[in-house]
């Protein structure tokens, strides 16, 4: 059975439950996609990158229905909930100024069958302006549709219209505004990070966390989520906008005192990194019992393979039951995120049953066919296999494991990686230094740099190895890690680190950057 359609049959059926559960008269639906159910509208999301004084046109399609309809337009303005989801209210011009600079030919326009209408309208942007401003025109036919079963569905589109506005001097920012150890709905440790976007930009936020013992040995590496991006593990944050990233704590933790660790990569350049000391007591918090940590193990914990263009492969994924309980294991795929260039889904395919029995203290297996095209260009390619298993009887998640997929085709392969932004926050240790790396080669890397510090005098201070996070093997293609290292010698005042990028022994890269040491120990960005 081919893997990314099990997926996306998944996707639906827990969608068609969802929608079983809503017991309501009238629902009314911000649709995104074109619904053959009411008047359609292309396109729905409109980016103009712009120069203070700019004016730019721009045009939207409407559809036509089976009917002829009515179709009023108006502006909104998006509004970012702590959540990472958005909202929309009515515009007010006096405070959401950039209303003032969309003008639309027409507010309402009729639509006859089998014909379209072009809807035209400009954007005007003041001398004075800069940043990101996006605004809502919302797409509202003034006809509800009425399905046999009594449910009533007004279709309304909300077009995001992004205006990026070029202006000099203008940086993103973010502040780490909170961070804590929280209780979830069911007493389990929950890491909550709230991050603040004072910039005039919006960008894109990627977020983890660990959690290290006394000792300092890594007990957990977790990712930080908004609500509203358990998908593809990024919010874009809005200028202005709060929002709350979460992970939870899967792995038990005893009473004693662990280090919690965020690290936020946000924008082209961003960084923040923060430490926080927990002194966990018995009791603090519900952890799953023994059994439920670990309701059966699998092997390999990875899978690595080669190939070339139009060959196919078998390989087998072996699970061993490690309770005395039968248990329902459900095999899916996934892809490492959304419209992911370098995905593999596609080409796995799952021989025999998605679901089985393991039973208890007894073995299973799960058998994966890789076809590669024919077609395909020379590179590292990955995507993941997710294995689920569930109480036989209460049907409850019991473990969760992911193998993950790289498949090398090919030998033409560049390495090549970005140095994007050297970061700097006070530890016990010292210094910890972050370069944050992309991969902009068509193969995974596993980067390793090695760094010369110098003074304002340029004398020099002290050399240090960057390496990546532990538990952290490679970075796939088109990408982002960060490698790390501890400077041991610096104190306040600024420096300029030589950098040499290596992978393996072969030289990728070397850059300078420059930074400082705070006298506050606070966080600095480069």
């Amino acid at each position: 059975m081919d893997i990314s359609s099990v997926y996306m049959k998944l996707k639906e059926k827990s969608e068609h439950v969802l929608m079983l559960k809503i017991i309501i008269i009238i629902i009314t639906i911000l649709i995104f996609t074109q619904n053959g159910l009411a008047v359609g509208v292309k396109p729905l999301v409109i980016d103009l990158s712009m120069q203070p004084g700019d004016i730019k046109e721009f045009t939207l399609n409407l559809t036509p229905s089976g009917s002829e309809e009515l179709v009023k337009l108006s502006l909104y303005q998006p509004v970012q909930l702590t959540n990472g989801s958005l909202t929309y209210q009515k515009s007010d011009t006096e405070s959401f100024l950039a209303a003032k600079w969309v003008e639309l030919e027409n507010d309402e326009v009729k639509i006859y069958p089998g014909q379209q209408q072009t809807v035209s309208g400009r954007v005007k942007v003041p001398f004075n302006a800069g940043g990101s401003h996006t605004v809502v025109i919302m797409v509202e036919p003034q006809k509800t549709t009425q399905k046999k079963n009594g449910i009533r569905f007004m279709v309304r589109y909300a077009v995001r219209l992004n205006i990026r506005v070029d202006r000099p001097g203008l940086r993103s920012d973010a502040k780490l505004k909170d961070l804590k150890l929280t209780s979830g709905k069911e007493g389990e440790p929950i890491v909550k990070a709230r991050l603040k976007n004072p910039s005039a930009w919006d960008y894109l936020v990627l977020g983890e966390a660990t959690i290290r013992d006394s000792k300092r040995r890594l007990v957990e590496r977790i990712t930080l989520e908004s609500k509203s991006s358990r998908k593809n593990s990024q919010t874009r944050m809005h200028p202005g906008s709060k929002v709350d990233y979460l992970g939870e704590i899967t792995k038990r933790l005893t009473s004693g005192e662990y280090t919690l660790r965020v690290f936020f990569r946000y924008g082209d350049h961003g960084q923040i990194i923060k430490s926080k000391q927990l002194d966990i007591k018995e009791g603090d918090f519900n952890f799953p019992g023994a059994d439920e940590i670990g309701a059966f193990t699998v092997e390999p914990k990875k899978l690595n393979l080669k190939l070339k263009p139009g060959q196919r492969k078998s390989e087998i994924i072996r699970l061993n039951s490690e309770i005395g309980e039968n248990t329902v294991v459900v095999v899916d795929g996934s892809e490492v995120e959304s419209k992911y260039k370098y995905s593999a889904l596609e080409w796995l395919k799952l021989r025999g049953r998605r679901q089985f029995t393991l039973r208890g203290r007894g073995k299973g297996r799960a058998i994966l066919t890789t076809a590669v095209p024919r077609n395909v260009e020379d590179g590292s390619y990955h995507s993941n296999i997710n294995l689920k298993a569930y109480d036989s009887e209460t049907k409850k998640l019991l473990t969760k494991k992911q193998v993950p997929v790289s498949i090398v085709v090919g030998k033409d392969h560049s390495y090549a990686v970005q140095a994007r932004s050297l970061h700097t926050s006070s530890i016990k240790e010292g210094e910890l230094l972050s370069l944050d790396l992309f991969n902009n080669g068509n193969i995974f890397c596993s980067p390793e740099a090695k760094m010369i510090i110098k003074d304002n005098e340029d004398k020099f201070v002290e050399r240090v190895k960057l390496n990546l996070p532990e538990g952290t093997e490679e970075i796939l293609p088109l990408k982002n890690q960060r490698i790390t290292g501890i400077a041991k010698k610096l104190t306040p005042g600024k420096y300029t680190a030589e950098i040499s990028i290596y992978q393996g022994k072969k030289e990728l890269t070397k850059l300078e950057k420059e930074f400082e040491v705070l006298e506050s120990k606070t966080d600095k960005d480069e």
